[in-house]
């Protein structure tokens, strides 16, 4: 039997361990080969964020219900 895959970490996971290893990096003890590892962890998980977040902008722009409970297209960019 398969095992199943496991959930993409949530957006909330990512900014978290991002926030980690921002400090782990900023210590001054850390070890080169281990800080170039974090930081290509950091990399990727900043590119997930910023994917699941324009993923949701897409969203919200798309349909947002009006004040009358009409649906319209709203431009989020001003």
């Amino acid at each position: 039997m398969p095992k199943p895959t496991p959930e993409p970490p949530s957006l909330q996971d990512d900014l978290r361990r991002l926030e980690d290893i921002v400090r782990r990096l900023e210590a001054e003890d850390a070890d080169l080969d281990a800080a170039l590892v974090l930081f290509e962890e950091g990399v990727v998980r900043l590119r997930a964020a910023r994917e699941r977040l324009s993923e949701a902008e897409a969203r919200v722009k798309k349909v947002v219900e009006q004040a009358d409970g009409s649906l319209g297209l709203v431009d989020l960019e001003g």
